[in-house]
C-alpha cells in the first residue's frame, strides 16, 4: 500500500483513509455474515421441533450488523492510533472513541442477552400457561422487569468498572436495600416464591381437582403469583396463599391420568345368594360406557353386619369429575335391579328374647 502512502502524503490521513474502508468492509460483511448465520440456523435448528432456538437465532441475527460495525470501528480506531504518532490530541480523542465504544458493546450485549432470555421466559410460560390464559399476562410482566433489572445492573457494574470507580460501596447499598425490603414484605415475597416453586414444580395444573391436607376438595381455577384459587362442590371459591400449599399435603385426582375409582356399597339381606347379587351389579356396569372394562370391575362381599350382607361394587371412572354422577346412577340402577330380581334390601333388625 507503499502507492497510497505516496498519493496522500500523509501518514496519519493515510491510517484514516484505511480505517474507513474497514469501517466500510465490517458494513457491507455484515450482511454476508447475517446471511450465513440465518444459513447455519435454517440447517441445525430448522429439524428440532421446539421454535425457541428459532427465535433466539433471530435474536442475534436482529444484531449481527451493528455488532459488526462496532468491530469495524474498534479495528479503524487501532489503525489510526498508528499514524497519530506523538500528537496528544489525537490520541485522546481516541481514547474517547474506545470509550464510547466499549459503552455501546457493553449495552449491546446486554440486548442480545435480554433478548434471548425474554424468549426463553415467553417460551416457558406459554408451555405451563397452555391451560391458564392470566398466567402469562401476570406473571410475564413481573419476570420481564425483575431480569431487565439484574442484567441492567450487571452491565452499569461492567461500565463502570471500566472507568476505574469502586462499584463496593454500591453493591453494600443495594445489599442493604434489598435486606430491608425482604424484611418489610417476607411474607408477600414468601408466597411469590412459592408460586415460581408451584409454576416449576407443576404439582397440580388448572382443571386438576385436588384434595387439601384439611379434606376440602376442588378444582383449581387459577394459580397466581400470591395464591391459588379453588372452586369446591358448592360453587364457592377457595383462595389458598401459596406459601401454605407448597408446605401441605396434597392429593391430586388428576395426575397421573383422569382416570378415578368408583366405589358403591350396597347391603342385601341374609340368604341372598353372592353370586345373584354378583351378576346383577356387574350388568349394570356393563351399560355404562364412562366406566372402564379395564381394569375389570369386582363386586367384593366386604362385611356382615347386625341386618345385612354388605357388598362393594369397584370400577374405574374414564374422568374424575363424572364419578359422582356415576355413582348416583349405579345406586338408582341397583335399587330397581334388586327389586326387580327379588334381592331384599333389610331394615335393621333386632332379635329381642324375654326371660321370666
Amino acid at each position: 500500500m507503499q502507492w497510497l502512502k505516496d498519493i496522500i502524503g500523509n501518514e496519519l490521513m493515510y491510517h484514516v483513509v484505511v480505517a474507513v474502508a474497514i469501517v466500510a468492509a465490517f458494513f457491507f460483511l455484515s450482511r454476508t455474515a447475517r446471511a450465513f448465520l440465518r444459513f447455519l440456523g435454517e440447517k441445525i435448528f430448522k429439524r428440532t421441533e421446539t421454535i425457541l432456538d428459532d427465535k433466539i437465532v433471530e435474536v442475534v441475527l436482529a444484531h449481527v450488523k451493528p455488532l459488526m460495525v462496532i468491530t469495524g470501528l474498534h479495528i479503524a480506531v487501532h489503525e489510526v492510533r498508528k499514524g497519530a504518532a506523538a500528537d496528544l490530541t489525537v490520541h485522546q480523542t481516541l481514547d474517547y472513541c474506545e470509550t464510547i465504544l466499549y459503552v455501546a458493546v457493553v449495552i449491546l450485549v446486554i440486548k442480545i442477552v435480554l433478548g434471548i432470555i425474554r424468549e426463553i421466559i415467553d417460551w416457558y410460560l406459554d408451555s405451563i400457561g397452555e391451560h391458564n390464559a392470566n398466567l402469562k399476562r401476570g406473571l410475564g410482566p413481573l419476570v420481564r422487569k425483575i431480569v431487565n433489572i439484574a442484567v441492567g445492573l450487571v452491565g452499569l457494574i461492567a461500565i463502570l468498572d471500566h472507568f476505574g470507580i469502586n462499584i463496593g460501596s454500591l453493591i453494600v447499598s443495594l445489599g442493604v436495600g434489598s435486606l430491608a425490603v425482604a424484611l418489610a414484605a417476607q411474607d408477600t415475597l414468601a408466597n411469590m416464591i412459592a408460586g415460581f416453586v408451584l409454576l416449576v414444580d407443576r404439582p397440580f395444573r388448572v382443571g386438576d381437582r385436588i384434595e387439601l391436607a384439611s379434606g376440602q376438595v376442588g378444582d383449581v381455577q387459577e394459580i397466581g403469583l400470591r395464591s391459588t384459587t379453588l372452586l369446591n362442590f358448592d360453587a364457592n371459591l377457595i383462595i389458598l396463599p401459596n406459601s401454605e400449599l407448597i408446605k401441605s399435603r396434597i392429593t391430586n385426582y388428576a395426575y397421573p391420568h383422569n382416570q378415578m375409582r368408583v366405589v358403591v356399597k350396597f347391603a342385601v339381606a341374609y340368604g341372598t345368594d353372592p353370586s345373584k347379587v354378583r351378576t346383577v351389579l356387574l350388568s349394570l356396569v356393563d351399560k355404562h360406557e364412562n366406566l372402564l372394562k379395564d381394569p375389570k370391575p369386582e363386586v367384593q362381599l366386604t362385611a356382615m353386619n347386625d341386618s345385612s350382607i354388605e357388598f362393594t361394587l369397584v370400577a374405574r371412572c374414564t374422568d374424575f369429575s363424572k364419578r359422582a354422577a356415576e355413582e348416583v346412577a349405579l345406586r338408582e340402577e341397583a335399587y330397581l335391579a334388586f327389586a326387580k330380581e327379588g334381592i331384599e334390601i333389610p331394615f335393621p333388625q333386632r332379635v329381642i328374647q324375654m326371660k321370666t
